[in-house]
Protein backbone atom coordinates (compact mmCIF):
# COMPACT_ATOMS: atom_id res chain seq x y z
CA UNK A 1 0.00 0.00 0.00
CA UNK A 2 3.03 2.27 0.91
CA UNK A 3 4.54 1.83 -2.46
CA UNK A 4 1.05 2.69 -3.97
CA UNK A 5 0.80 5.93 -2.23
CA UNK A 6 4.29 6.52 -2.69
CA UNK A 7 4.00 6.32 -6.46
CA UNK A 8 1.03 8.37 -6.33
CA UNK A 9 2.96 11.26 -4.47
CA UNK A 10 5.58 11.13 -6.22
CA UNK A 11 3.07 11.91 -9.95
CA UNK A 12 1.83 14.93 -7.17
CA UNK A 13 5.28 15.85 -6.80
CA UNK A 14 5.95 16.18 -10.53
CA UNK A 15 2.42 18.13 -11.20
CA UNK A 16 2.87 20.38 -8.80
CA UNK A 17 6.83 20.90 -9.77
CA UNK A 18 4.78 21.32 -13.47
CA UNK A 19 2.33 24.28 -11.76
CA UNK A 20 5.45 26.05 -10.42
CA UNK A 21 7.28 26.49 -13.91
CA UNK A 22 4.68 26.42 -15.92
CA UNK A 23 1.98 29.37 -14.23
CA UNK A 24 4.70 32.24 -14.23
CA UNK A 25 6.00 31.28 -17.54
CA UNK A 26 2.64 31.31 -19.19
CA UNK A 27 1.71 34.39 -17.16
CA UNK A 28 4.52 36.23 -17.82
CA UNK A 29 4.49 35.69 -21.89
CA UNK A 30 0.33 35.76 -21.76
CA UNK A 31 -0.50 38.61 -19.27
CA UNK A 32 -3.56 38.75 -16.57
CA UNK A 33 -5.85 39.51 -19.18
CA UNK A 34 -5.43 36.69 -21.60
CA UNK A 35 -4.65 34.09 -19.15
CA UNK A 36 -7.47 35.12 -16.93
CA UNK A 37 -9.99 34.37 -20.53
CA UNK A 38 -7.78 30.84 -20.47
CA UNK A 39 -9.23 30.26 -16.71
CA UNK A 40 -12.58 31.21 -17.73
CA UNK A 41 -12.67 28.72 -20.63
CA UNK A 42 -11.07 25.99 -18.95
CA UNK A 43 -13.48 26.37 -16.30
CA UNK A 44 -16.17 26.52 -18.32
CA UNK A 45 -15.02 23.44 -20.74
CA UNK A 46 -14.61 21.17 -17.58
CA UNK A 47 -18.40 21.36 -16.35
CA UNK A 48 -18.14 18.80 -19.56
CA UNK A 49 -16.41 16.39 -18.01
CA UNK A 50 -19.13 15.89 -15.97
CA UNK A 51 -20.91 14.24 -18.71
CA UNK A 52 -19.02 11.15 -17.50
CA UNK A 53 -22.17 10.33 -15.47
CA UNK A 54 -19.51 9.41 -12.77
CA UNK A 55 -18.47 6.03 -14.70
CA UNK A 56 -15.38 6.26 -13.85
CA UNK A 57 -15.21 5.49 -10.48
CA UNK A 58 -18.28 3.36 -10.64
CA UNK A 59 -16.39 1.13 -13.27
CA UNK A 60 -13.37 0.66 -10.46
CA UNK A 61 -15.61 -0.91 -7.98
CA UNK A 62 -17.11 -3.38 -11.15
CA UNK A 63 -13.71 -3.86 -12.26
CA UNK A 64 -12.67 -4.68 -9.00
CA UNK A 65 -15.06 -6.96 -8.09
CA UNK A 66 -14.70 -8.92 -11.12
CA UNK A 67 -10.85 -9.12 -10.54
CA UNK A 68 -11.49 -10.07 -7.37
CA UNK A 69 -13.63 -13.17 -8.44
CA UNK A 70 -11.56 -13.98 -11.67
CA UNK A 71 -14.64 -13.20 -13.77
CA UNK A 72 -12.54 -12.18 -16.87
CA UNK A 73 -15.88 -12.15 -18.95
CA UNK A 74 -17.39 -9.80 -16.52
CA UNK A 75 -14.44 -8.00 -16.70
CA UNK A 76 -14.66 -7.55 -20.24
CA UNK A 77 -18.01 -6.61 -20.35
CA UNK A 78 -17.74 -3.39 -18.09
CA UNK A 79 -14.37 -2.69 -19.69
CA UNK A 80 -16.54 -2.66 -22.98
CA UNK A 81 -20.09 -1.22 -22.30
CA UNK A 82 -17.79 1.81 -20.66
CA UNK A 83 -15.77 2.42 -23.32
CA UNK A 84 -19.36 2.57 -25.60
CA UNK A 85 -20.32 4.70 -23.48
CA UNK A 86 -17.25 6.75 -23.28
CA UNK A 87 -17.72 6.85 -26.93
CA UNK A 88 -21.66 8.44 -27.26
CA UNK A 89 -20.47 10.75 -24.49
CA UNK A 90 -17.68 12.23 -26.21
CA UNK A 91 -19.92 12.78 -29.03
CA UNK A 92 -22.46 14.19 -26.76
CA UNK A 93 -19.74 17.10 -25.39
CA UNK A 94 -19.47 18.46 -28.88
CA UNK A 95 -23.00 18.67 -28.94
CA UNK A 96 -23.40 20.39 -25.58
CA UNK A 97 -20.09 22.36 -26.74
CA UNK A 98 -21.75 24.51 -29.19
CA UNK A 99 -24.57 26.52 -26.47
CA UNK A 100 -21.64 26.56 -24.03
CA UNK A 101 -19.50 28.50 -26.60
CA UNK A 102 -22.56 30.75 -27.20
CA UNK A 103 -23.12 31.79 -23.77
CA UNK A 104 -19.64 32.12 -23.39
CA UNK A 105 -19.16 34.82 -25.79
CA UNK A 106 -22.49 36.34 -24.78
CA UNK A 107 -21.45 36.25 -21.05
CA UNK A 108 -17.78 37.17 -20.76
CA UNK A 109 -16.32 40.21 -22.78
CA UNK A 110 -12.83 39.47 -24.13
CA UNK A 111 -10.01 41.85 -24.23
CA UNK A 112 -9.86 43.86 -27.43
CA UNK A 113 -8.35 42.00 -30.19
CA UNK A 114 -8.69 38.34 -28.43
CA UNK A 115 -12.55 37.47 -29.70
CA UNK A 116 -11.96 34.94 -32.43
CA UNK A 117 -8.48 33.53 -30.12
CA UNK A 118 -11.02 32.84 -27.31
CA UNK A 119 -13.46 31.35 -29.74
CA UNK A 120 -10.60 28.72 -31.14
CA UNK A 121 -9.39 27.99 -27.77
CA UNK A 122 -12.74 27.41 -26.77
CA UNK A 123 -13.44 24.68 -29.55
CA UNK A 124 -10.21 22.69 -28.79
CA UNK A 125 -10.39 22.86 -25.57
CA UNK A 126 -13.75 20.88 -25.78
CA UNK A 127 -11.84 18.57 -28.30
CA UNK A 128 -9.83 17.73 -25.55
CA UNK A 129 -12.52 17.43 -23.30
CA UNK A 130 -14.71 14.86 -25.60
CA UNK A 131 -11.36 12.53 -25.91
CA UNK A 132 -10.27 12.56 -22.55
CA UNK A 133 -13.41 10.42 -22.04
CA UNK A 134 -11.82 7.27 -23.96
CA UNK A 135 -8.44 8.84 -22.81
CA UNK A 136 -8.51 8.42 -19.40
CA UNK A 137 -10.44 4.92 -19.24
CA UNK A 138 -6.96 2.58 -19.04
CA UNK A 139 -6.53 4.69 -15.86
CA UNK A 140 -9.47 3.32 -14.38
CA UNK A 141 -8.42 -0.38 -15.49
CA UNK A 142 -5.05 0.43 -13.95
CA UNK A 143 -6.43 1.40 -10.73
CA UNK A 144 -9.06 -1.90 -10.58
CA UNK A 145 -5.48 -3.54 -10.83
CA UNK A 146 -3.88 -1.69 -8.39
CA UNK A 147 -1.54 -1.21 -10.44
CA UNK A 148 -0.66 2.37 -9.50
CA UNK A 149 3.15 2.23 -10.20
CA UNK A 150 2.38 1.90 -14.06
CA UNK A 151 -0.41 4.27 -14.15
CA UNK A 152 1.42 6.63 -12.25
CA UNK A 153 4.43 6.51 -14.24
CA UNK A 154 2.45 7.19 -17.82
CA UNK A 155 0.82 10.34 -15.93
CA UNK A 156 4.26 11.12 -15.21
CA UNK A 157 5.40 10.82 -18.76
CA UNK A 158 2.18 12.72 -19.63
CA UNK A 159 3.01 15.35 -17.70
CA UNK A 160 6.78 15.70 -18.63
CA UNK A 161 5.81 15.80 -22.17
CA UNK A 162 3.19 18.94 -21.60
CA UNK A 163 5.82 20.66 -19.57
CA UNK A 164 8.39 20.33 -22.95
CA UNK A 165 5.36 21.00 -25.55
CA UNK A 166 4.32 24.00 -22.83
CA UNK A 167 7.94 25.53 -23.05
CA UNK A 168 8.44 25.32 -26.59
CA UNK A 169 5.19 26.74 -27.91
CA UNK A 170 4.74 29.51 -25.11
CA UNK A 171 7.83 31.12 -25.85
CA UNK A 172 7.32 30.56 -29.92
CA UNK A 173 3.70 31.67 -29.82
CA UNK A 174 2.28 33.34 -26.75
CA UNK A 175 -1.51 33.49 -26.42
CA UNK A 176 -4.26 31.20 -25.07
CA UNK A 177 -4.87 29.15 -28.44
CA UNK A 178 -1.02 28.11 -27.74
CA UNK A 179 -2.40 26.57 -24.09
CA UNK A 180 -5.41 24.92 -25.73
CA UNK A 181 -3.03 23.01 -28.05
CA UNK A 182 -0.46 21.81 -25.38
CA UNK A 183 -3.78 20.25 -23.54
CA UNK A 184 -4.97 18.03 -27.06
CA UNK A 185 -1.73 17.46 -27.93
CA UNK A 186 -1.01 15.91 -24.04
CA UNK A 187 -4.89 14.33 -23.95
CA UNK A 188 -3.67 12.35 -27.36
CA UNK A 189 -0.51 11.11 -25.97
CA UNK A 190 -1.98 9.75 -22.96
CA UNK A 191 -4.66 7.64 -25.34
CA UNK A 192 -1.84 5.85 -27.51
CA UNK A 193 0.20 4.91 -24.52
CA UNK A 194 -2.35 4.05 -21.55
CA UNK A 195 -4.20 2.10 -23.70
CA UNK A 196 -1.38 0.71 -25.25
CA UNK A 197 0.32 -0.34 -21.97
CA UNK A 198 -3.22 -1.77 -20.73
CA UNK A 199 -3.35 -3.89 -23.56
CA UNK A 200 -0.14 -5.08 -23.60
CA UNK A 201 0.02 -5.86 -19.43
CA UNK A 202 -3.07 -7.47 -19.55
CA UNK A 203 -3.74 -10.17 -22.45
CA UNK A 204 -7.40 -10.62 -20.58
CA UNK A 205 -8.56 -7.17 -21.53
CA UNK A 206 -9.95 -7.43 -24.38
CA UNK A 207 -13.58 -5.85 -24.88
CA UNK A 208 -15.52 -6.28 -28.04
CA UNK A 209 -18.89 -5.32 -29.52
CA UNK A 210 -20.60 -8.42 -28.10
CA UNK A 211 -19.95 -8.02 -24.41
CA UNK A 212 -21.81 -4.92 -24.20
CA UNK A 213 -24.75 -5.32 -21.99
CA UNK A 214 -27.35 -3.67 -21.26
CA UNK A 215 -27.72 -4.65 -17.70
CA UNK A 216 -24.60 -4.13 -17.10
CA UNK A 217 -24.91 -0.04 -18.40
CA UNK A 218 -27.76 0.24 -16.01
CA UNK A 219 -25.72 -1.57 -13.21
CA UNK A 220 -22.51 0.46 -13.84
CA UNK A 221 -25.01 4.08 -14.15
CA UNK A 222 -27.31 2.90 -11.11
CA UNK A 223 -24.11 3.91 -9.13
CA UNK A 224 -22.61 5.97 -11.10
CA UNK A 225 -25.77 8.81 -10.86
CA UNK A 226 -24.60 9.28 -7.40
CA UNK A 227 -20.99 9.89 -8.57
CA UNK A 228 -22.38 12.07 -11.04
CA UNK A 229 -24.32 14.40 -8.54
CA UNK A 230 -21.14 14.42 -6.61
CA UNK A 231 -18.99 15.28 -9.27
CA UNK A 232 -21.63 18.35 -9.42
CA UNK A 233 -21.30 19.31 -6.44
CA UNK A 234 -17.64 19.55 -6.77
CA UNK A 235 -17.35 20.91 -9.62
CA UNK A 236 -19.58 23.79 -8.03
CA UNK A 237 -17.51 24.13 -5.12
CA UNK A 238 -13.51 23.82 -6.77
CA UNK A 239 -14.39 25.14 -10.27
CA UNK A 240 -16.88 27.64 -10.99
CA UNK A 241 -15.34 30.91 -8.39
CA UNK A 242 -13.44 31.44 -11.58
CA UNK A 243 -16.48 32.35 -13.64
CA UNK A 244 -18.24 34.22 -11.02
CA UNK A 245 -14.84 36.42 -10.55
CA UNK A 246 -14.80 36.76 -14.46
CA UNK A 247 -18.15 37.56 -14.81
CA UNK A 248 -18.81 40.33 -11.85
CA UNK A 249 -14.98 41.26 -11.82
CA UNK A 250 -13.03 41.10 -14.62
CA UNK A 251 -10.70 38.34 -16.03
CA UNK A 252 -7.58 39.64 -14.81
CA UNK A 253 -9.03 39.53 -11.32
CA UNK A 254 -9.31 36.17 -11.87
CA UNK A 255 -5.86 35.39 -11.53
CA UNK A 256 -5.34 36.48 -8.17
CA UNK A 257 -8.36 33.78 -6.91
CA UNK A 258 -7.12 31.21 -9.07
CA UNK A 259 -3.47 30.97 -8.28
CA UNK A 260 -4.24 30.68 -4.53
CA UNK A 261 -7.17 27.93 -5.20
CA UNK A 262 -4.25 26.01 -7.93
CA UNK A 263 -2.74 25.67 -4.89
CA UNK A 264 -5.38 24.13 -3.06
CA UNK A 265 -5.93 21.97 -5.91
CA UNK A 266 -2.69 20.28 -5.83
CA UNK A 267 -3.08 19.55 -2.02
CA UNK A 268 -5.99 17.76 -2.99
CA UNK A 269 -4.70 15.88 -5.92
CA UNK A 270 -2.13 14.82 -2.93
CA UNK A 271 -4.26 13.41 -0.41
CA UNK A 272 -6.26 11.92 -3.13
CA UNK A 273 -2.83 9.75 -3.97
CA UNK A 274 -4.14 8.29 -0.47
CA UNK A 275 -7.81 7.74 -1.59
CA UNK A 276 -7.10 6.40 -4.89
CA UNK A 277 -5.45 3.24 -3.35
CA UNK A 278 -7.68 3.40 -0.69
CA UNK A 279 -11.21 3.31 -2.62
CA UNK A 280 -10.12 -0.41 -4.37
CA UNK A 281 -8.96 -1.92 -1.01
CA UNK A 282 -11.88 -1.02 0.52
CA UNK A 283 -13.58 -2.80 -1.53
CA UNK A 284 -11.88 -5.73 -1.12
CA UNK A 285 -11.90 -5.88 2.32
CA UNK A 286 -15.58 -5.76 2.56
CA UNK A 287 -15.46 -8.52 0.02
CA UNK A 288 -13.70 -10.58 2.52
CA UNK A 289 -16.01 -9.24 5.45
CA UNK A 290 -12.81 -7.96 7.60
CA UNK A 291 -14.44 -4.33 9.07
CA UNK A 292 -11.93 -4.32 11.65
CA UNK A 293 -9.31 -3.50 9.64
CA UNK A 294 -11.31 -1.12 7.47
CA UNK A 295 -11.97 0.62 11.34
CA UNK A 296 -8.06 0.54 11.22
CA UNK A 297 -7.36 2.31 7.92
CA UNK A 298 -9.88 4.70 8.71
CA UNK A 299 -8.42 5.92 12.03
CA UNK A 300 -4.75 5.54 10.34
CA UNK A 301 -4.58 7.28 7.23
CA UNK A 302 -6.78 9.84 8.76
CA UNK A 303 -4.14 10.67 11.36
CA UNK A 304 -1.31 10.24 8.77
CA UNK A 305 -3.50 13.04 6.06
CA UNK A 306 -3.39 15.20 9.50
CA UNK A 307 -0.18 15.52 9.78
CA UNK A 308 0.83 15.76 6.20
CA UNK A 309 -2.04 18.73 5.52
CA UNK A 310 -1.24 20.29 8.77
CA UNK A 311 2.95 20.46 7.17
CA UNK A 312 2.01 21.70 4.23
CA UNK A 313 -0.77 23.96 5.71
CA UNK A 314 1.72 25.54 8.40
CA UNK A 315 3.76 26.71 5.76
CA UNK A 316 0.79 28.44 3.20
CA UNK A 317 -0.88 29.83 6.71
CA UNK A 318 2.45 31.96 7.43
CA UNK A 319 4.51 32.26 4.35
CA UNK A 320 1.77 31.55 2.05
CA UNK A 321 2.08 35.65 0.58
CA UNK A 322 5.80 35.69 0.50
CA UNK A 323 5.49 32.59 -1.84
CA UNK A 324 3.03 33.94 -4.22
CA UNK A 325 4.74 37.11 -4.47
CA UNK A 326 8.32 35.13 -5.27
CA UNK A 327 6.01 32.60 -7.46
CA UNK A 328 4.29 35.14 -9.56
CA UNK A 329 6.21 38.23 -9.31
CA UNK A 330 4.05 41.32 -10.74
CA UNK A 331 0.98 39.13 -10.98
CA UNK A 332 0.65 39.06 -7.03
CA UNK A 333 -2.19 41.36 -5.39
CA UNK A 334 -2.76 41.07 -1.98
CA UNK A 335 -6.34 40.04 -2.29
CA UNK A 336 -4.53 36.58 -3.58
CA UNK A 337 -2.62 35.94 -0.28
CA UNK A 338 -5.85 36.66 1.92
CA UNK A 339 -7.64 34.28 -0.20
CA UNK A 340 -4.79 31.59 0.20
CA UNK A 341 -4.75 31.86 3.81
CA UNK A 342 -8.71 31.66 3.81
CA UNK A 343 -8.87 28.73 1.51
CA UNK A 344 -6.25 26.90 3.28
CA UNK A 345 -7.91 27.19 7.00
CA UNK A 346 -11.03 25.40 5.40
CA UNK A 347 -8.60 22.92 3.65
CA UNK A 348 -6.86 22.03 6.80
CA UNK A 349 -10.08 19.95 7.97
CA UNK A 350 -11.88 19.15 4.68
CA UNK A 351 -8.50 17.48 2.78
CA UNK A 352 -7.61 14.87 5.87
CA UNK A 353 -11.27 13.64 5.53
CA UNK A 354 -12.22 14.09 2.09
CA UNK A 355 -8.80 11.94 1.18
CA UNK A 356 -9.96 8.73 3.62
CA UNK A 357 -13.98 8.81 3.93
CA UNK A 358 -14.94 9.40 0.78
CA UNK A 359 -13.04 6.92 -0.89
CA UNK A 360 -14.29 4.32 1.90
CA UNK A 361 -17.51 5.33 1.41
CA UNK A 362 -17.17 5.14 -2.31
CA UNK A 363 -15.44 1.61 -1.89
CA UNK A 364 -17.92 0.29 0.35
CA UNK A 365 -20.86 1.23 -2.06
CA UNK A 366 -22.63 4.01 0.32
CA UNK A 367 -22.61 7.14 -2.12
CA UNK A 368 -25.98 8.27 -1.65
CA UNK A 369 -25.33 10.38 1.78
CA UNK A 370 -22.43 11.20 0.52
CA UNK A 371 -23.62 12.61 -3.00
CA UNK A 372 -26.22 14.69 -0.74
CA UNK A 373 -23.56 16.58 1.46
CA UNK A 374 -21.39 17.37 -1.58
CA UNK A 375 -23.89 18.19 -3.88
CA UNK A 376 -25.46 20.71 -1.18
CA UNK A 377 -21.76 22.29 -0.35
CA UNK A 378 -21.64 23.27 -3.72
CA UNK A 379 -24.41 24.87 -4.48
CA UNK A 380 -24.28 26.87 -0.88
CA UNK A 381 -20.67 27.11 -2.61
CA UNK A 382 -22.36 29.18 -5.55
CA UNK A 383 -24.98 30.87 -3.62
CA UNK A 384 -22.76 32.25 -1.29
CA UNK A 385 -20.25 33.44 -3.99
CA UNK A 386 -22.86 35.18 -5.91
CA UNK A 387 -23.70 36.96 -2.55
CA UNK A 388 -20.54 37.98 -1.24
CA UNK A 389 -18.24 38.75 -4.79
CA UNK A 390 -20.19 42.39 -4.71
CA UNK A 391 -19.43 43.88 -1.62
CA UNK A 392 -16.41 41.36 -0.80
CA UNK A 393 -14.52 40.73 -3.84
CA UNK A 394 -11.94 37.84 -3.98
CA UNK A 395 -12.23 37.56 -0.18
CA UNK A 396 -16.00 37.19 -0.07
CA UNK A 397 -15.28 34.40 -2.91
CA UNK A 398 -13.00 32.31 -1.00
CA UNK A 399 -15.01 32.80 2.40
CA UNK A 400 -17.48 31.35 0.22
CA UNK A 401 -15.81 28.14 -0.04
CA UNK A 402 -14.80 28.01 3.52
CA UNK A 403 -17.91 27.50 4.52
CA UNK A 404 -19.36 24.68 2.83
CA UNK A 405 -15.93 22.89 3.41
CA UNK A 406 -16.63 22.74 6.92
CA UNK A 407 -19.96 21.68 6.87
CA UNK A 408 -18.82 18.69 4.58
CA UNK A 409 -15.70 18.02 6.24
CA UNK A 410 -18.87 17.30 9.16
CA UNK A 411 -21.19 15.55 7.22
CA UNK A 412 -18.25 13.32 5.94
CA UNK A 413 -16.72 11.86 9.12
CA UNK A 414 -20.39 11.06 10.37
CA UNK A 415 -21.37 9.06 7.46
CA UNK A 416 -18.30 7.32 7.58
CA UNK A 417 -18.39 6.55 11.49
CA UNK A 418 -22.23 5.42 10.82
CA UNK A 419 -21.23 2.98 8.35
CA UNK A 420 -18.13 1.39 9.62
CA UNK A 421 -20.18 1.69 13.37
CA UNK A 422 -17.34 3.42 15.27
CA UNK A 423 -19.07 6.67 17.40
CA UNK A 424 -18.23 10.00 16.47
CA UNK A 425 -17.35 11.06 19.90
CA UNK A 426 -14.24 8.32 19.60
CA UNK A 427 -13.22 9.03 15.98
CA UNK A 428 -12.75 12.79 16.87
CA UNK A 429 -11.02 11.84 20.16
CA UNK A 430 -8.72 9.40 18.50
CA UNK A 431 -7.85 12.52 15.78
CA UNK A 432 -8.53 16.17 16.47
CA UNK A 433 -7.20 16.86 20.01
CA UNK A 434 -3.52 16.35 19.69
CA UNK A 435 -3.57 17.25 16.01
CA UNK A 436 -4.95 20.45 17.52
CA UNK A 437 -2.26 20.80 19.85
CA UNK A 438 0.51 20.36 17.33
CA UNK A 439 -0.49 22.59 14.72
CA UNK A 440 -1.16 25.86 16.56
CA UNK A 441 2.14 25.00 18.41
CA UNK A 442 3.59 24.89 15.08
CA UNK A 443 1.62 27.98 13.96
CA UNK A 444 2.93 30.22 16.87
CA UNK A 445 6.66 28.88 16.11
CA UNK A 446 6.49 29.98 12.02
CA UNK A 447 4.14 32.96 13.47
CA UNK A 448 6.94 33.78 15.79
CA UNK A 449 9.32 33.27 13.16
CA UNK A 450 7.96 35.28 10.09
CA UNK A 451 7.35 38.02 12.58
CA UNK A 452 11.10 38.20 13.47
CA UNK A 453 12.09 37.77 9.72
CA UNK A 454 10.27 37.54 6.71
CA UNK A 455 11.32 35.41 3.73
CA UNK A 456 12.41 36.84 0.20
CA UNK A 457 13.93 34.88 -2.44
CA UNK A 458 14.50 31.49 -3.35
CA UNK A 459 17.13 30.76 -0.43
CA UNK A 460 14.82 32.76 2.37
CA UNK A 461 11.41 30.61 1.36
CA UNK A 462 13.65 27.41 1.09
CA UNK A 463 14.97 27.90 4.96
CA UNK A 464 11.26 28.49 5.99
CA UNK A 465 9.94 25.32 4.21
CA UNK A 466 12.90 23.66 5.55
CA UNK A 467 11.93 24.89 9.16
CA UNK A 468 8.40 24.27 8.69
CA UNK A 469 9.42 20.44 8.04
CA UNK A 470 11.12 20.53 10.79
CA UNK A 471 8.78 21.66 13.13
CA UNK A 472 5.66 19.05 12.15
CA UNK A 473 8.33 16.31 12.55
CA UNK A 474 9.07 17.77 15.94
CA UNK A 475 5.80 18.07 17.10
CA UNK A 476 4.34 15.11 15.11
CA UNK A 477 6.75 12.34 16.12
CA UNK A 478 7.33 13.81 19.72
CA UNK A 479 3.87 14.45 20.67
CA UNK A 480 1.06 14.02 18.20
CA UNK A 481 1.78 10.55 17.03
CA UNK A 482 3.69 9.40 20.04
CA UNK A 483 2.49 6.15 21.75
CA UNK A 484 -0.47 6.21 18.88
CA UNK A 485 -2.51 2.82 18.71
CA UNK A 486 -2.63 3.06 15.08
CA UNK A 487 0.63 4.66 13.26
CA UNK A 488 3.71 3.50 14.72
CA UNK A 489 6.58 6.26 14.19
CA UNK A 490 10.03 6.16 15.40
CA UNK A 491 10.95 7.44 18.90
CA UNK A 492 13.98 10.48 18.46
CA UNK A 493 16.21 8.64 20.79
CA UNK A 494 16.39 5.16 18.08
CA UNK A 495 16.44 7.68 15.20
CA UNK A 496 19.95 8.96 17.01
CA UNK A 497 20.82 5.07 17.18
CA UNK A 498 19.82 4.47 13.65
CA UNK A 499 17.14 2.21 14.48
CA UNK A 500 13.75 1.91 13.03
CA UNK A 501 10.36 2.42 14.77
Amino acid sequence: MLRNIGSNWFLMAVTGLATFFLMPLNLGELGNAQYGVWLVISSLTSYLSLLHLGVPMASVRHMTQAIAARDTVQLNRVVASCAVLYLALGIAVGLAGIPLLMFFEATYSQPEGLSQLARLAFLLSLSQTAIGFIAYMPYAILSAYQSFVPKNAIMVAAVLVRIAINIVLVVLFPNLLTLAVVMLATTLFELVVAWGFVFVRFPEIRPRWTYVRAATIREIMGFSAYVFLMALGGQLSFQTSALVIGHAMTSADVVSFAIPNSLMLILMQFVTGIASVIMPMTTSLQAAGNKAELRAILLRWTKISLALCWCAGLFLLVFGPDFLRFWIKKAYTPEAGSALRILMASYLMYLPVRGVALPMLMGLGKAKGLTIATLAAGVLNLVLSLLWVGPYGIEGVAWAVFVPNVMLTIAMAWLICHELRIPLGFYLRATVPLSAVGGFAGLAVLGWWHFLWAPSGLFGLGLAGLLTVLVCAGLWIGLVLRHDPHVAVPRFADLARGRPA
